[in-house]
């Protein structure tokens, strides 16, 4: 189930996300395509935040403050570690068009990890706590 639930929200946002960053390439061949392709992914990139915060703040729900100042610095990882898979994509040869594809796989990996994790946990005994 892709809504409903705050992991279905952020499927569905990993799934969009991971759509528009395999469109990339092509959409960025116009300069209309190029404006609504960076429209649409920094709306989806924003987008992810609230539910995986809200799906943080549910598991930690005994020390909220730390469970968020913890979140914020996984953000600030993965904003890093998504510079450096840029930047080792250019550097390994495979060209500026290959970056938003890279940032796709990635952002399949994560939903991997809410598809695990939801697995491990159900949602509904985050939501009785």
């Amino acid at each position: 189930m892709l809504t409903g639930s705050v992991s279905g929200t952020l499927k569905g946002f990993l799934l969009l996300l991971m759509a528009i960053m395999l469109a990339i390439p092509l959409l960025a061949q116009s300069q209309a395509g190029a404006a609504i392709s960076m429209i649409v992914w920094g709306a989806a990139t924003f987008a992810v935040v609230p539910p995986l915060q809200m799906r943080v703040m549910r598991v930690a729900h005994e020390a909220p403050g730390l469970s968020s100042s913890v979140n914020i610095g996984a953000f600030n990882l993965g904003n890093a570690l998504g510079a450096a898979a840029g930047g080792a994509v250019i550097s390994g040869g495979l060209g500026y068009a290959f970056v938003p594809v890279m940032g796709a796989i990635i952002a399949g990996l994560a939903l991997l990890l809410v598809w695990f994790s939801g697995r491990a946990q159900p949602e509904e005994a985050f939501a009785s706590q």
